[in-house]
């Protein structure tokens, strides 16, 4: 068993594609075809189901998926541990992903991986997708809907998103009655939802005021001036807030793409320690 069978095996996993997998690893599809056929071989069991949608993996292909993880990290660190040059990781995301999720991933992914000097950049959607493309960025972390045209998604995730309120705010039946509390760049996805929520809701009109840090917003909540809409992982033990989960709100997403010309492979480690965080 080579460690190149199970990467591919791995990236098969996680795409549900053999084409998909090809197209990601520069390989033809008979290459990847054949590779998964000698590891079935060798382990004496079928890993996929094949179907017209693509493979999912059998009870068999999950156990080893959980044990090549395993493997596939643990060479990863060994090789990280004999490069002298150390290798950089850029990454490009929007400011609320940056200062309330990432930092938690990025101590976690530095224990995984202390020789991996890492780098974020806070940019707007349009020059996350431009720096990817030219090569200034490796990945982009962001939440938006946004098709990213030269990049590869690896993650789309649901994020939770709970309704910030003042703690005067005793029940959901109280909330009408404050202003909201609103990021002013129109196209960010709390804002909006939290405005078409309301608006189903509501006859009336609601009254707005706009703010352009998520620690402005959390600090007028906080002193009783209105409500807002935030992830969860963002209202996480905050004193003088309520957070009340709403069924209804329309949810957002994580979403993480790699540049075209890097491998899927390279970036699970940062994958999976978002989607842990996310839980």
């Amino acid at each position: 068993m080579e460690s190149l069978e199970l990467r591919i095996f791995r990236e098969v996993a996680y795409t549900k594609s053999i084409s998909k997998t090809a197209e990601n690893m520069g390989y033809v599809q008979s290459n990847i075809t054949a590779h998964i056929k000698k590891l079935e071989g060798e382990l004496n069991t079928t890993l996929f189901i094949r179907h017209s949608k693509g493979v999912t993996l059998t009870k068999d292909g999950e156990k080893l998926l959980y044990q090549a993880e395993k493997i596939i990290s643990l060479l990863d660190k060994t090789l990280q541990s004999f490069q002298n040059n150390p290798k950089t990781l850029k990454i490009g995301t929007t400011q609320t992903i940056a200062g309330y999720l990432l930092p938690k991933c990025i101590i976690e992914y530095q224990k995984q991986f202390p020789n991996v000097s890492l780098s974020v950049s806070t940019l707007n959607q349009d020059d996350l997708d431009q720096s990817l493309s030219n090569g200034l960025l490796d990945c982009i972390i962001t939440n938006s809907t946004y098709n990213i045209t030269q990049g590869k998604q690896v993650l789309e995730f649901q994020e939770n998103l709970m309704l910030a309120t003042p703690c005067s705010c005793n029940s959901i039946n109280d909330i009408f009655a404050y202003p909201i509390i609103i990021n002013n760049i129109k196209s960010c996805p709390y804002r909006e939802a939290l405005l078409d929520w309301w608006n189903l809701h509501q006859s009336k009109s609601p009254m707005i005021i706009e703010l352009d840090t998520v620690e402005a917003i959390l600090n007028t909540v906080a002193m009783g001036g209105g409500i807002s809409l935030l992830p969860k992982y963002i209202l996480a033990d905050k004193q003088n807030i309520n957070s009340f989960y709403i069924e209804d709100l329309q949810y957002t997403s994580i979403h993480m793409w790699i540049a075209m010309n890097k491998l899927p492979s390279e970036y699970f480690a940062l994958k999976d320690i978002l989607k842990n965080n996310l839980k």
